[in-house]
């Protein structure tokens, strides 16, 4: 079956759900009219991510990481919204450099507010949150360019999701004695121009992302 195609619109009414945290990406969204609430439900409160406006798009994580929902997402007011398949995102992705880069940037903004919000309520498990930010943000890096710049992704991590560089390279480490990703260079001179972080299977990498999720979820 045909999905929805980039153009297609659907309303929503207010607190209408849009898609619900654990549910299959198929599909990405930008707000035509209206507002939306992207929350999740964490010890029994709902906690708001983010509200969106016309112009704005979510969804697309689904689509370019091809794992399910990470969050819940209702129309805050009644809303308009057209639907963006995986072809016709991945087909605007490729024609529009610039456009990659900003969809990378927010994706990363989003992972930053999920994660601050993850470090109040699960003080006890910062391996796994680490980890989590480094592979995300590796996925979505390398969706830009596969060849990852070690110095340009430390210094991303450091300034979004707040990690220190031992924190880093330890969850570099691991992710190679994983066999998840493989870096050229002496990674340990994290200043080398030369010195590049290539992911050999995006799928593996995908996978681990899932495994370390529901791991989290689960606590």
């Amino acid at each position: 079956m045909i999905g929805p195609k980039f153009g297609t619109v659907k309303s929503y009414f207010k607190n209408k759900p849009i898609f619900r945290e654990g549910e299959p990406g198929n599909v990405g969204y930008l707000v035509k009219k209206g507002e939306v609430t992207i929350y999740k439900i964490i010890d029994g409160e709902k906690k708001i991510l983010s509200k969106l406006g016309p112009g704005e798009v979510f969804g697309e994580m689904g689509i370019l990481t091809e794992s399910p929902r990470t969050a819940f997402a209702e129309a805050s007011e009644y809303s308009d919204l057209v639907i963006i398949d995986k072809n016709t995102l991945l087909d605007m992705l490729k024609k529009t450099p610039k456009l990659i880069q900003s969809i990378t940037l927010l994706l990363m903004k989003r992972l930053a507010n999920t994660l601050q919000m993850l470090d109040h309520h699960e003080e006890d498990s910062p391996g796994p949150r680490k980890l989590l930010s480094v592979c995300s943000l590796l996925d979505l890096m390398a969706k830009a360019n596969p060849d990852v710049n070690y110095h340009s992704f430390s210094q991303r991590a450091m300034d979004i999701v707040h990690m220190t560089q031992a924190e880093i390279d330890g969850a570099v480490k691991e992710l190679i004695r994983l066999n998840v990703i493989e870096v050229t260079g002496e990674y340990e001179k994290i200043k080398t121009s030369g010195c590049t972080i290539k992911i050999p299977d995006t799928l593996s990498l995908q996978k681990k992302i899932r495994k370390i999720r529901q791991a989290l979820q689960s606590h």
